[in-house]
């Protein structure tokens, strides 16, 4: 019985030995959803729970920030590392550690349906009032995410999230809002009716690819998160994600 319970202390403890990897995520659907102050769900959670799975040399935990904060609390060591960046964003390459992309995505205008809308009302975007996200790079931005800076150079409402984004559309706060095509496909496939209240841009306002980008002190490289990841890929497990928060790369507006 004694040695037993040794053993159960050993075990224990050889999991708690191992290192943390902290993973920063800030509201961004259907990646990060944040549901009350202390609960989170989305894809990243999801990618960091099936991480731990394929793996015993590290333990990866969530962390909540904010996406105009994310750079300095990366900076400072709040965490090491975040999923799912483009390096466009706002990244100085020269100063963080990166993996090579590992999904596409991208964003595109929507915007109400009235008589004598058609694809033409998105020749212009900068033209009609706008409904973005405090925090995000857009094109029509010139992925400048500095509200200041959008403030003055465009007609444009700042909202906390994509969801936000949406709902304003809908509630006619704006003209054309900027949504990333994976939450516009889950949405609607929840929703299916409101896809006859919206029209969506054959145009895109970017195409991205999304990396992890890792603190220069991070207890991992790159080389083991893509070797983590080409785990996954092999096991399914990576299509079952992509499939069931509807990503994929460059999918069709």
């Amino acid at each position: 019985m004694k040695y037993w319970c040794w053993f159960l202390l050993l075990f224990s403890l050889s999991g708690w030995s191992r290192p943390l990897i902290k993973v920063g995520g800030y509201p961004y659907a259907p990646f990060v959803v944040k549901l009350s102050d202390s609960h989170y769900e989305g894809l990243t959670l999801d990618l960091i729970d099936q991480l731990n799975a394929i793996q015993q040399e590290v333990n990866f935990v969530f962390v909540p920030t904010s996406a105009a904060n994310r750079y300095k609390a990366l900076d400072m060591g709040r965490f090491s590392l975040m999923l799912f960046e483009d390096s466009n964003w706002g990244w100085q390459a020269d100063q963080y550690k990166m993996t090579a992309p590992f999904l596409g995505g991208g964003e595109v205008y929507v915007a109400l349906k009235k008589a004598g809308r058609d694809q033409r009302f998105f020749d212009d975007p900068a033209s009609h009032h706008l409904i973005g996200v405090t925090g995000y790079h857009y094109g029509v931005g010139q992925f400048n995410a500095d509200p200041a800076y959008l403030k003055r150079t465009l007609n444009i409402t700042l909202v906390k999230d994509n969801i936000s984004t949406l709902q304003a559309l809908l509630k006619g706060r704006g003209e054309v809002a900027i949504l990333n095509v994976s939450y516009l496909n889950q949405y609607l496939l929840a929703h299916p009716d409101t896809a006859d209240q919206l029209l969506i841009s054959q145009k895109w306002d970017q195409q991205y690819q999304h990396r992890t980008i890792l603190h220069p002190a991070a207890p991992i490289t790159p080389a083991q998160l893509e070797q983590w990841l080409a785990a996954l890929q092999q096991k399914g497990e990576l299509d079952r994600l992509w499939t069931k928060y509807g990503v994929q790369q460059y999918a069709t507006p």
